[in-house]
């Protein structure tokens, strides 16, 4: 890492872009809050991130060196809180049953309807 600090205006934006990432979360959850806020990051970084005239010394490298930190430690979160989610129920999914099963299952438990006799 060079000794170039980030721009107020990136530290800004990379604080804003987190506090509405963790707002997202509480509304919609940890992958929907994640890729928001990876989209957000990504308008961050120059279209050319590789441009010539950028060395490692400039507060452009900074930026970009900040936001790719932040990208990357979002897609931490993301892989790890997905690593956590387990399907419903304690077997793995593979071992579950289908819908299809548990349809035919349950239509087996169902009582049936009495028929009534009609006598003409």
């Amino acid at each position: 890492m060079n000794t170039e600090h980030p721009t107020p205006e990136v530290i800004d934006a990379l604080a804003s872009i987190e506090m509405q990432r963790q707002e997202r979360e509480k509304e919609s959850g940890v992958p929907v809050s994640c890729n928001w806020a990876l989209g957000k990051l990504y308008e961050l970084l120059p279209g050319d991130r590789k441009s010539p005239e950028t060395n490692a010394g400039t507060p452009l490298q900074a930026n970009i060196e900040a936001a790719t930190l932040a990208i990357g430690r979002l897609r931490e979160l993301a892989r790890t809180t997905g690593q956590r989610a387990t399907p419903k129920g304690d077997r793995p999914w593979h071992q579950q049953k289908s819908w299809r099963d548990a349809q035919k299952k349950s239509s087996g438990n169902r009582p049936r309807k009495a028929m009534i006799r009609q006598d003409s």
